[in-house]
């Protein structure tokens, strides 16, 4: 099979029928049909049973799944950097957390940008997702909680914050620490309210609140557990508890929330990550600087 008849056998894997998988690739359903029916005669066997308008995988083709993916996935990864050769060394392409993508890395790409003849790709996805961008070349920069560094990826951590307790604005029964009402007292929280609403612990910020909580209340049970700091932010609106965030999540909020630092402060990073495999460009160094300010 060469790549064409691979994307074709994707496409219509994917989709299901011919006119999707011509869909896909932008081209006549005469043509996914006509490269279909060569791919099966040089093969030998069939790829797919026609049944009441559909095309249904056999045995065979599901078999040859899995490596057609990769080969799908290298062949975008190998678009993706004709596409930046193309557009040259001022483009830039960033990922980020949906929440650090809009409230810490939106007026630095504005800003980058203005006057300029630069262009900015802003990818937004979790950690794991972003740092697979970055290894296949889909991404030049990821801007990401924790600073753990995954293998073949290198960074450098950009600055530390802290977490922030969100709570509703008829609550006060938060226990503070003594003669600094800035500040909510972290340990008796934990050990008296079993309100806290859970982080998934595979992210950064979520990894970093269970164990603070298990350090004090190893038995601790969260009733709500969310992936999103926003979603979180938002049950604390709606009465189901109390939620830990980062200070963005946190100012998003701060007109229907209160909220307070913790004493002994949560602190967690905010890291640059690229491949090992791709420098940083002038224009990434450029967008760096400006970030670090």
């Amino acid at each position: 099979m060469n790549l064409r008849q691979i994307e074709v056998f994707y496409a219509v894997m994917k989709s299901g029928t011919v006119s999707g998988a011509a869909r896909l690739l932008h081209v006549s359903q005469p043509n996914v049909t006509r490269i279909l029916s060569h791919t099966e005669q040089q093969l030998g066997f069939s790829l797919f049973q026609r049944i009441k308008g559909r095309l249904i995988p056999t045995d065979e083709a599901r078999k040859l799944l899995p490596e057609a993916e990769k080969i799908y996935q290298q062949l975008g990864s190998f678009h993706s950097l004709t596409n930046k050769i193309r557009k040259g060394s001022q483009h830039l392409r960033v990922g980020a957390p949906p929440i650090l993508a809009t409230s810490l890395l939106a007026p630095v790409v504005a800003e980058l940008c203005k006057g300029s003849d630069t262009s900015v790709e802003l990818s937004t996805d979790n950690r794991a997702a972003l740092c697979t961008g970055l290894i296949q070349n889909q991404l030049d920069l990821v801007i990401c909680f924790g600073n753990e560094v995954p293998p073949a990826i290198s960074g450098q951590e950009l600055f530390t914050e802290e977490m922030v307790l969100l709570y509703p604005q008829r609550n006060q029964n938060i226990p503070l620490v003594e003669d600094d009402n800035s500040r909510v007292d972290w340990s008796r929280l934990v050990t008296t309210s079993h309100k806290i609403i859970g982080l998934d612990p595979r992210d950064p910020l979520g990894g970093l609140l269970n164990q603070s909580i298990q350090h004090y209340e190893p038995d601790y049970h969260h009733q709500i557990t969310v992936r999103s700091y926003s979603a979180a932010a938002q049950l604390v609106e709606y009465g189901a508890g109390l939620a830990v965030v980062d200070p963005w999540t946190a100012s998003v909020f701060a007109n229907q929330l209160q909220q307070k630092r913790l004493e002994p402060a949560l602190r967690f990073s905010v890291s640059l990550l690229y491949a090992d495999h791709s420098p940083i460009s002038v224009t990434g160094e450029k967008f760096i600087s400006m970030l670090s300010c």
